[in-house]
Protein backbone atom coordinates (compact mmCIF):
# COMPACT_ATOMS: atom_id res chain seq x y z
CA UNK A 1 0.00 0.00 0.00
CA UNK A 2 1.48 3.35 -1.03
CA UNK A 3 1.66 6.04 1.65
CA UNK A 4 0.21 9.49 1.04
CA UNK A 5 1.46 12.68 2.62
CA UNK A 6 -1.11 14.48 4.73
CA UNK A 7 -2.58 17.50 2.99
CA UNK A 8 -5.25 18.31 5.59
CA UNK A 9 -6.50 16.67 8.77
CA UNK A 10 -9.68 17.50 10.64
CA UNK A 11 -11.30 15.48 13.42
CA UNK A 12 -13.75 16.82 15.98
CA UNK A 13 -16.85 15.84 17.94
CA UNK A 14 -18.56 18.79 16.21
CA UNK A 15 -19.49 18.86 12.55
CA UNK A 16 -17.58 21.05 10.12
CA UNK A 17 -19.31 23.25 7.53
CA UNK A 18 -19.74 20.23 5.24
CA UNK A 19 -21.40 18.17 7.98
CA UNK A 20 -18.38 15.93 8.59
CA UNK A 21 -16.83 14.95 11.89
CA UNK A 22 -13.68 13.65 10.21
CA UNK A 23 -12.17 15.04 7.01
CA UNK A 24 -8.70 13.80 6.07
CA UNK A 25 -7.02 14.39 2.73
CA UNK A 26 -3.70 13.07 1.47
CA UNK A 27 -1.79 13.45 -1.75
CA UNK A 28 0.90 11.42 -3.41
CA UNK A 29 4.30 12.46 -2.17
CA UNK A 30 6.66 14.58 -4.20
CA UNK A 31 6.95 18.08 -5.56
CA UNK A 32 5.19 17.20 -8.84
CA UNK A 33 2.11 16.01 -6.96
CA UNK A 34 2.14 19.18 -4.88
CA UNK A 35 2.34 21.36 -8.03
CA UNK A 36 -0.53 19.39 -9.62
CA UNK A 37 -2.61 19.95 -6.48
CA UNK A 38 -1.97 23.70 -6.74
CA UNK A 39 -3.43 23.79 -10.25
CA UNK A 40 -6.44 21.69 -9.14
CA UNK A 41 -5.31 18.44 -10.77
CA UNK A 42 -5.36 16.55 -7.53
CA UNK A 43 -4.05 13.00 -7.29
CA UNK A 44 -5.48 12.67 -3.77
CA UNK A 45 -7.14 10.29 -1.37
CA UNK A 46 -9.62 11.30 1.32
CA UNK A 47 -11.67 9.94 4.19
CA UNK A 48 -14.75 11.76 5.45
CA UNK A 49 -17.05 10.66 8.24
CA UNK A 50 -20.53 12.10 8.72
CA UNK A 51 -23.39 11.05 11.00
CA UNK A 52 -24.53 8.38 8.58
CA UNK A 53 -21.56 7.16 6.53
CA UNK A 54 -17.86 6.96 5.80
CA UNK A 55 -16.66 8.03 2.36
CA UNK A 56 -13.38 6.97 0.79
CA UNK A 57 -12.41 8.77 -2.37
CA UNK A 58 -9.34 8.42 -4.52
CA UNK A 59 -8.53 10.64 -7.47
CA UNK A 60 -5.68 10.49 -9.97
CA UNK A 61 -4.92 11.87 -13.40
CA UNK A 62 -6.82 8.90 -14.85
CA UNK A 63 -10.06 9.41 -12.92
CA UNK A 64 -11.60 8.87 -9.51
CA UNK A 65 -13.29 6.28 -7.32
CA UNK A 66 -15.59 6.94 -4.36
CA UNK A 67 -16.87 4.37 -1.85
CA UNK A 68 -19.69 5.20 0.53
CA UNK A 69 -20.03 2.91 3.54
CA UNK A 70 -22.99 3.33 5.91
CA UNK A 71 -21.91 3.48 9.55
CA UNK A 72 -24.11 0.46 10.22
CA UNK A 73 -21.90 -1.45 7.78
CA UNK A 74 -18.70 -0.81 9.78
CA UNK A 75 -17.79 -3.35 12.46
CA UNK A 76 -14.44 -1.98 13.65
CA UNK A 77 -11.83 0.71 13.21
CA UNK A 78 -8.08 0.37 13.03
CA UNK A 79 -4.99 2.50 13.29
CA UNK A 80 -1.31 1.82 13.46
CA UNK A 81 1.97 3.66 13.52
CA UNK A 82 5.12 2.35 11.82
CA UNK A 83 8.51 3.68 12.93
CA UNK A 84 11.34 2.72 10.53
CA UNK A 85 14.12 2.62 13.12
CA UNK A 86 15.77 -0.47 11.57
CA UNK A 87 16.06 1.19 8.16
CA UNK A 88 17.35 4.41 9.77
CA UNK A 89 20.01 2.40 11.64
CA UNK A 90 20.99 0.67 8.39
CA UNK A 91 21.28 4.07 6.64
CA UNK A 92 23.53 5.27 9.49
CA UNK A 93 25.81 2.22 9.33
CA UNK A 94 26.13 2.38 5.53
CA UNK A 95 27.03 6.10 5.62
CA UNK A 96 29.67 5.56 8.33
CA UNK A 97 31.10 2.61 6.37
CA UNK A 98 31.25 4.73 3.17
CA UNK A 99 32.91 7.65 5.00
CA UNK A 100 35.54 5.39 6.58
CA UNK A 101 36.20 3.73 3.20
CA UNK A 102 36.65 7.13 1.50
CA UNK A 103 38.94 8.29 4.33
CA UNK A 104 41.11 5.18 4.00
CA UNK A 105 41.28 5.53 0.21
CA UNK A 106 42.35 9.19 0.46
CA UNK A 107 44.89 8.31 3.20
CA UNK A 108 46.47 5.53 1.16
CA UNK A 109 46.59 7.72 -1.95
CA UNK A 110 48.12 10.69 -0.15
CA UNK A 111 50.18 8.82 2.46
CA UNK A 112 48.61 10.96 5.22
CA UNK A 113 46.81 9.02 7.99
CA UNK A 114 44.82 12.07 9.16
CA UNK A 115 42.15 11.42 6.52
CA UNK A 116 41.54 7.88 7.79
CA UNK A 117 41.31 9.08 11.41
CA UNK A 118 39.06 12.07 10.61
CA UNK A 119 36.67 10.10 8.40
CA UNK A 120 35.00 8.28 11.31
CA UNK A 121 33.69 11.35 13.20
CA UNK A 122 32.64 13.00 9.93
CA UNK A 123 30.83 9.81 8.89
CA UNK A 124 29.10 9.61 12.28
CA UNK A 125 27.87 13.22 12.08
CA UNK A 126 26.63 12.83 8.50
CA UNK A 127 25.16 9.41 9.27
CA UNK A 128 23.25 10.67 12.33
CA UNK A 129 21.86 13.69 10.45
CA UNK A 130 20.67 11.72 7.43
CA UNK A 131 19.33 8.72 9.37
CA UNK A 132 17.34 10.97 11.75
CA UNK A 133 15.89 12.81 8.74
CA UNK A 134 15.08 9.47 7.08
CA UNK A 135 13.39 8.23 10.26
CA UNK A 136 11.13 11.26 10.69
CA UNK A 137 10.23 11.46 7.00
CA UNK A 138 9.31 7.79 6.66
CA UNK A 139 7.13 7.20 9.72
CA UNK A 140 3.74 6.05 8.47
CA UNK A 141 0.34 6.17 10.06
CA UNK A 142 -2.35 3.70 8.97
CA UNK A 143 -5.99 4.58 9.48
CA UNK A 144 -8.85 2.39 8.38
CA UNK A 145 -12.18 0.68 8.91
CA UNK A 146 -13.39 -2.89 8.61
CA UNK A 147 -16.77 -3.43 7.00
CA UNK A 148 -19.22 -6.12 8.15
CA UNK A 149 -18.39 -7.98 4.92
CA UNK A 150 -14.74 -8.21 6.01
CA UNK A 151 -13.40 -5.65 3.52
CA UNK A 152 -10.67 -3.50 5.06
CA UNK A 153 -10.48 0.08 3.82
CA UNK A 154 -7.26 1.62 5.05
CA UNK A 155 -4.94 4.42 4.01
CA UNK A 156 -1.33 5.03 5.01
CA UNK A 157 -0.19 8.59 5.65
CA UNK A 158 3.26 10.15 5.96
CA UNK A 159 4.40 13.48 7.27
CA UNK A 160 4.19 16.42 4.83
CA UNK A 161 6.98 18.99 4.88
CA UNK A 162 5.34 21.27 2.31
CA UNK A 163 1.95 21.44 4.03
CA UNK A 164 3.52 21.28 7.49
CA UNK A 165 1.27 18.40 8.60
CA UNK A 166 2.56 15.80 11.05
CA UNK A 167 -0.03 13.59 12.70
CA UNK A 168 0.82 11.19 15.49
CA UNK A 169 -0.69 8.04 16.92
CA UNK A 170 -2.87 9.95 19.40
CA UNK A 171 -4.59 11.77 16.51
CA UNK A 172 -5.30 8.49 14.73
CA UNK A 173 -6.61 6.93 17.94
CA UNK A 174 -8.97 9.89 18.40
CA UNK A 175 -10.36 9.44 14.87
CA UNK A 176 -10.92 5.72 15.48
CA UNK A 177 -12.64 6.35 18.83
CA UNK A 178 -14.84 9.02 17.25
CA UNK A 179 -15.88 6.77 14.37
CA UNK A 180 -16.42 3.81 16.69
CA UNK A 181 -18.67 5.98 18.87
CA UNK A 182 -20.80 7.00 15.87
CA UNK A 183 -20.98 3.41 14.59
CA UNK A 184 -22.14 2.10 17.97
CA UNK A 185 -24.65 4.95 18.38
CA UNK A 186 -26.06 4.18 14.92
CA UNK A 187 -26.34 0.47 15.77
CA UNK A 188 -28.11 1.24 19.07
CA UNK A 189 -30.56 3.53 17.28
CA UNK A 190 -31.39 0.78 14.76
CA UNK A 191 -31.87 -1.82 17.50
CA UNK A 192 -34.20 0.42 19.50
CA UNK A 193 -36.28 1.20 16.44
CA UNK A 194 -38.53 4.21 16.01
CA UNK A 195 -40.07 5.78 19.09
CA UNK A 196 -43.70 4.76 19.68
CA UNK A 197 -46.10 7.67 20.27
Amino acid sequence: MAAYVIKSWGASDRQDVSGNYVAITGRKEGIISWILALIRIQPTVSITVSESRIEFSQASLSGSVRRMIPLTGVCSTLYGYYKPWKQALLVFLILVWIAVGIGRAISSASGDDRFAVGALPVGIVIGVAISVLYYFQNRTLTLGFVENSGIVSAIQFKRSIIEGQDIDEANAEYVCQLVQFFCEARQRALLQGPAVA
